[in-house]
């Protein structure tokens, strides 16, 4: 029985992919046009948050004339009308008395000409030409967007090179539709991903026409691209890894690779040179305004942790895992197998031609297998080995977006093996493919409502909102608390908890070494209570890794304790504490002073505290809860309960 398969070659089909570039063009104009978060003067609008801190070179050098920030009254003063940041992070003082910039310079100079036109109009319209007013915010949302454009121009010529015209318009669709690529390049589309989205198509199309034909007018712009991306984020110079081994794909392909370096070497040595050039623009800066070349520019503790300690919560937390959140590209994955069959098994039995079917693409696939697959390994390492892996606030993992440059070629690998395959195995594939593709414009579409929480999100959470079009106030209750150690946090009210007592202390096996603790003329119940003081500033309590208190990802504790005092009620220097430790360091510090508290003296007055459990990078991280003497005065404790509500 002859089996039948999908063939993409009608002729009808030869600009499908074309058309679509341009409806996904304008689309994500549309989109952009109909979030205007330009209209906000507050940490929500386009130059806020991370893009306040990229952005800050181009006003501190052409308005204020002050890149060193000496003078720091006009960044308060920003600060103080636009409100653009919680707390001021983007810059720290050096060590040569100047501010310097938390973040490299690179992302200003693709900023330039979009500040520069937001500058002409402020002045031509009569805003404050001040680097924050109307027309820079809606100079750099609308220029992010002609970058992308320019990104897709490119991304779609490289698909071109590997795939039929019709695989390249599917894999154009799954990447920009069923991604996080089209949150990041609408809402946030002013953060570096989608300019190193752009860079890297870019330098992928160059890479190809070099090696095809090796010319200047390809080598001076690859350089440059490649200096820039470090200029962006020094880690994005992994991008280099590509024209590095490319073709390098055998012995052969490697004495083929030394040849051409050999015969093109001043090209290449131009290359090096303009990437120096390009980095040496950021060294330039730290030597004028912290005093050394090479200057670490992050705070203290903000360091990669080698090798990859954050791997599974990158790929499968539900706070931002990859694949949590972009399923679809499991697919790029398989496609890394496919690709990997053919460069192990395949290597002398297929020779390139012209055609555009699927079966003869095997071999550039196959040469072009070892530079995407280590530039992605190398990729999701440095994701996975930084402390912060979740980035902050964004749709899924707002870092793998440069990524998907690369990650489209094995994509575009499955799709052109699936559409080979009998339609048994096809159909349920495609129909798993548009589902996906649909769940992520309806998520993308959550996240712009905020059902999807940038910072917060966690595994009840995301099921309890799956497929809602609102939340309810009980719903948010299963997402992380926020960070302030005063904040009081309420247990959700639900039937579904089941309590468990921890820990319990009425101290009737009272220390016989250690009799000054405790007291008996005054007491909650039994024969003793607990003395807080100066001598014995905490009272016991837990200190237990959260994976032995629960397997859950998050839970409540909850600390109840009598208090007795005999001080002015403002002179009690008690307090509760519930707090989170990872290596000594603690997180998610929450703190009941009781002298705010409105506590009676000369009674015993009971305390309680209820505390959600973070969402934990390492489930062995300890959680700790006890009474805490921080004054002079002293108090007793008694009957101290500690317990754990969660979710069976």
């Amino acid at each position: 029985m002859k089996t039948h398969v999908f063939r993409l070659n009608h002729p009808k089909l030869k600009s499908v992919s074309l058309w679509i570039m341009v409806m996904l063009s304008i689309l994500i104009l549309t989109t952009r046009l109909m979030t205007p978060t330009w209209r906000n003067i507050n940490w929500l609008s386009p130059i806020s948050w991370d893009v306040f801190g990229y952005y800050l070179y181009l006003p501190a050098t052409f308005i204020y004339h002050d890149l060193g920030i000496k003078n720091f009254s006009w960044v308060q003063h920003i600060l103080n009308q636009y409100s653009p940041t919680i707390g001021f992070y983007q810059a720290y003082m050096g060590p040569a008395g100047d501010y310097v910039m938390k973040y490299p310079i690179g992302l200003s100079i693709l900023y330039s000409p979009l500040f520069l036109i937001g500058h002409f109009f402020a002045y031509t319209l009569g805003y404050q030409a001040d680097g924050f007013s109307l027309p820079y915010q809606i100079a750099i949302s609308i220029g992010s967007v002609i970058y992308t454009w320019i990104g897709l121009w490119y991304f779609r010529k490289v698909l071109l090179r590997f795939f039929s015209d019709p695989v390249a318009a599917v894999t154009l669709l799954i990447i920009v539709l069923g991604t996080n690529f089209f949150e990041l390049t609408t809402l946030d589309n002013a953060m570096p991903h989608n300019y190193l989205f752009t860079i890297f198509a870019i330098i992928l199309y160059l890479t190809i026409k070099w090696h095809e034909n090796p010319h200047f007018k390809y080598a001076i712009p690859l350089g440059i691209l490649c200096g820039l991306a470090i200029l962006i984020r020094p880690t994005s110079g992994i991008i280099i890894i590509v024209p590095l081994l490319w073709d390098l794909w055998s012995k052969k392909g490697f004495l083929k690779k030394i040849n051409l370096i050999r015969n093109y070497y001043g090209q290449v040595l131009c290359m090096m040179s303009l990437i120096a050039m390009v980095v040496g623009i950021q060294l330039l800066y730290w030597k004028i305004h912290a005093g050394s070349w090479l200057y670490y520019s992050y705070e203290k503790g903000e360091e990669l942790v080698w090798i990859a300690p954050y791997l599974s919560e990158v790929l499968f937390s539900y706070k931002k895992g990859w694949l949590v959140y972009t399923p679809v590209m499991s697919f790029a994955l398989i496609g890394f197998l496919l690709m990997a069959y053919q460069w192990a098994f395949h290597k002398n039995r297929l020779k390139p031609d012209n055609s555009l079917e699927p079966t003869t693409r095997i071999f550039i696939w196959r040469n072009t297998f070892l530079p995407f697959f280590l530039f992605f390994i190398f990729h999701l390492i440095i994701v996975a080995s930084w402390p912060t892996w979740w980035y902050g606030g964004s749709f899924g993992q707002r870092t793998m977006l440069e990524s998907y440059v690369i990650l489209a070629i094995p994509m575009g690998i499955f799709i052109s093996y699936l559409f080979e395959w009998n339609k048994i195995f096809r159909l349920p594939l495609i129909i798993i493919i548009i589902f996906l593709v649909i769940l992520n414009l309806f998520q993308t579409w959550q996240y712009f409502n905020i059902i999807i929480d940038p910072y917060r999100m966690t595994k009840p959470y995301y099921w309890k909102i799956f497929g809602k079009n609102s939340v309810t106030h009980q719903d948010k209750f299963y997402l992380e608390p926020l960070e302030k150690a005063d904040d009081r946090e309420g247990l959700p009210k639900s039937d579904h908890f089941s309590a468990t007592v921890l820990a319990y202390y009425n101290f009737e096996n009272a220390d016989p070494s250690n009799v000054s603790a405790f007291c008996t003329d005054t007491v909650h119940t039994g024969k003793f209570s607990m003395r807080l003081n100066r001598r014995n500033e905490y009272s016991p309590g837990i200190s237990i890794p959260y994976n032995q208190l629960s397997q859950q990802d998050f839970a409540w504790v909850q600390a109840c304790g009598y208090v007795y005092f005999r001080c002015k009620p403002e002179e009690t220097g008690i307090a509760l504490v519930i707090t989170c430790m990872k290596k000594g360091i603690a997180y998610k510090y929450r703190l009941i002073s009781l002298d705010k508290e409105n506590l009676k003296p000369n009674e015993w007055n009971q305390v309680c505290m209820d505390y959600m459990i973070p969402y934990l990078e390492d489930p062995s991280d300890i959680v700790q809860a006890y009474f805490w003497c921080r004054g002079n005065q002293e108090a007793l404790v008694d009957d101290i309960e500690i317990k754990l509500f969660e979710f069976p």
